[in-house]
């Protein structure tokens, strides 16, 4: 009887080491999939300037007045924007022209009969997974210029302020050949394939790559919605 206990005993010991050897193990991979995550998305945010528009509302007029406000915002800063700016350079240049943008917004309104207000802000705010043409950037944090229109009720347009690729068309977002050597030079070989390769469905490294950073940024979204939402 003493024999069996001590089989048993030892068989329990065996198990239990084990578990914890594996859970070890599955801690281990988790810090590293959050720190990878954590440390790649930050790289690719701080390489990029997005626009953020919200729409007064859902209803027909107010999204064609936010496509409108789209085009015409667009359009000037293709005019205006500084040629050949550095991230540092174009970041500045937005934040010191945010009332240019408002009154290029608040003018299409009124041209259009709307009398609701405009408030243009520059910050970092959370985007959901978003891809552009071939270049697809994952769930996070970005510095961005966010125009709200009236009550901000309505869906939302994004696309990138810099390297410069917003065009005209909601579908479609091209990037010059140039902005794209400035975005590969910022992120280097392996980032600039993280975000352009994911589209690749033989290329299975990279969207693992991609999916661990998506996961662990929308999971911190999701856990910073949570908090907010209690206090």
């Amino acid at each position: 009887m003493k024999l069996e206990n001590d089989r048993k005993k030892e068989r329990t010991g065996v198990v239990s080491r084990f578990l914890s050897h594996a859970l070890c193990g599955v801690l281990v991979i988790l810090a590293f999939c959050i720190a990878y995550g954590g440390f790649t998305q930050k790289k690719i945010a701080d390489s990029i300037v997005r626009l953020h528009i919200i729409a007064n509302s859902d209803n027909a007029e107010d999204q064609d007045l936010k496509l409108k406000v789209r085009d015409a915002i667009i359009a000037h800063m293709q005019e205006k924007y500084p040629g050949g700016a550095s991230r540092d350079e174009a970041e500045e240049y937005l934040k010191n022209n945010l009332g240019e943008i408002r009154m290029v917004a608040e003018s299409v309104l009124r041209d259009n009969g709307s009398g609701s207000e405009v408030a243009v802000r520059y910050g970092e705010f959370p985007f959901p997974t978003r891809t552009y043409d071939d270049i697809t950037l994952p769930a996070g944090v970005y510095k961005s210029v966010r125009v709200e229109l009236g009550e901000a009720k309505g869906q939302n347009w994004w696309c990138v302020m810099f390297p410069p690729l917003c065009v005209a068309d909601d579908n479609t977002m091209r990037m010059s050949q140039e902005s794209r050597e400035q975005l590969k030079a910022t992120l280097g070989e392996e980032g600039y394939r993280l975000i352009t390769d994911v589209s690749d469905a033989n290329n299975k490294e990279v969207q693992v790559r991609f999916r661990i950073v998506e996961w662990v940024q929308n999971s911190r979204l999701k856990l910073a919605e949570l908090i907010s939402s209690l206090f």
